[in-house]
């Protein structure tokens, strides 16, 4: 069979499933992630060795994302057991009621049908084939037709074997996960479907926006629940500076430059008012980052795309370069001015990879310069000190209109899972701000309100 037949029979067999999956009960969807959770567990060694190999992760990483994985599975299965997203509401009938009687109505959640997910390249376990798109819609009653990222083919097949294990040995028909492979014309025909409810995408913003038109272009639209990163913007306000310049110089170093830059919360640009304070917290970022040994990035291609992208910065017009990257994973900085960093268009784009930009504003009314092109983003960061209550006062109702979380003294690198995280902002950082793609509200993508109007009792 071709790969477009392949596509098709999985499509098929998920839209067969899901009558199954929308049947069971809530206990036996819990049973399943459980399983497969405790069957990833069971293959850690396996499951770590291949995907190191595939993704240049050191062990350390991929041990953690593991256990990531294997705590969203069993997260997820504690949430459907105890009821949470079915949102069920009862509203009784007033059939006396005047001046018209009311119906008895119930509202309640259920899954929207089968789904597509997309596997990251710099996630091969938490946000592929087992990760957090697959464990909620599995969690919300859906079919998962998962397709394998070219970034790590060993590690998403022996993934998803396990997964399919699990789903035999619970008795559940074969067409609620599966996994295709392939060309981009794959992935089009995955989202083109009309078997297809909705698709869960990581990576880049112009791969998400393409999924997110053929989707909208179907005869029935469906949605593309696309997480497409974002630069993360960083503002360092005076006083922080004066309390602790040199100790937030090497915090922002170690996120910018953790995982070789390779995470969506990597913070791209950091925004700062010229002062002497300033200036030393850009020398020193400067030096702590020419010293960051080269890291050896996901995957070839993705290392030529951050040698092309950070050499395009480097060589804009009013750009100053502080450390250049050269070679794939070698680590880059520049400077700028907030007028130069809003005249180019280039600049505010991502750079994939471990590379910053400092940025230099003459006052805080030119820095409110940025916020009407501001673009949304997954993080906003405001570092401030014991003098910034006032201009944090000031940024906090800019910035919360442009980012899904807000960080205060901290850096955005790392994603709690958990009831309290939204990972997810405005477009382009998400496809649709209202939901998250990691914690506990995942699983309300994967779901539809549906009420029914004076049910007959055989129903209950």
């Amino acid at each position: 069979m071709s790969e477009i037949d392949l596509v098709l029979t999985a499509c098929q067999r998920a839209a067969d499933a899901a009558p199954a999956m929308r049947a069971a009960d809530p206990s036996k969807l819990a049973v399943l992630l459980e399983t497969v959770a405790a069957k990833l567990a069971e293959k850690e060694a396996e499951i770590v060795q291949i995907a190191c190999a595939e993704s240049h992760l050191p062990v350390p990483r991929v041990t953690g994302e593991l256990g990531r994985t294997t705590g969203q599975l069993r997260m997820f299965a504690n949430d459907i057991r105890q009821g949470k997203w079915s949102d069920h509401r009862f509203v009784e009938a007033l059939p006396d009621r005047q001046p018209m009687p009311r119906p008895q109505l119930e509202r309640s959640m259920i899954p929207i049908g089968p789904v597509a997910v997309f596997g990251a390249s710099n996630f091969p376990l938490a946000f592929s084939v087992a990760g957090g798109d697959s464990a909620s819609a599995l969690a919300a009653g859906c079919p998962v037709v998962a397709k394998v990222h070219p970034a790590h083919p060993k590690t998403s097949e022996l993934v998803g074997s396990i997964v399919s294990a699990a789903v035999f040995e619970l008795g559940f028909p074969a067409g609620v996960f599966q996994l295709v492979s392939g060309s981009n014309e794959v992935g089009a025909a995955l989202v083109t479907n009309p078997n297809i409810k909705g698709v869960g995408f990581t990576g880049s913003k112009a791969v998400g926006r393409h999924l997110m038109d053929i989707a909208a272009a179907r005869p029935q639209p469906i949605p593309v629940f696309a997480e497409m990163g974002s630069i993360n913007p960083i503002f360092m306000l005076p006083g922080a500076l004066a309390d602790r310049g040199e100790a937030l110089a090497t915090g922002y170093t170690q996120s910018l430059t953790m995982g070789v830059g390779q995470f969506c919360t990597n913070p791209g640009v950091v925004f700062g008012i010229a002062s002497p304070e300033w200036d030393a917290f850009c020398g020193s970022v400067a030096k702590g980052v020419s010293e960051v040994p080269t890291g050896t990035m996901l995957t070839e291609d993705i290392g030529k795309s951050y040698c092309i992208n950070s050499a395009h910065v480097l060589a804009a017009d009013g750009v100053e370069t502080l450390v250049k990257p050269t070679e794939a994973g070698q680590p880059g900085l520049a400077r700028t001015t907030i007028e130069t960093y809003l005249e180019n268009k280039d600049l505010p784009e991502e750079v994939f990879g471990p590379f910053g930009i400092l940025v230099t504003a003459n006052s805080i009314e030119e820095l409110k310069w940025l916020f009407p092109v501001l673009e949304g983003q997954l993080t906003g960061t405001i570092q401030h000190g014991t003098s910034d209550e006032e201009l944090v006062k000031e940024l906090v109702p800019l910035l919360e209109e442009r980012v899904g979380r807000l960080v205060f003294n901290g850096f955005p690198t790392g994603v709690e899972v958990c009831e309290g995280m939204q990972h997810g902002g405005p477009y382009p950082a998400s496809s649709d701000v209202r939901f998250t793609s990691v914690g506990n509200h995942a699983i309300l993508r994967w779901l539809r309100p549906v009420t029914f109007q004076n049910a007959p009792k055989f129903l209950s």
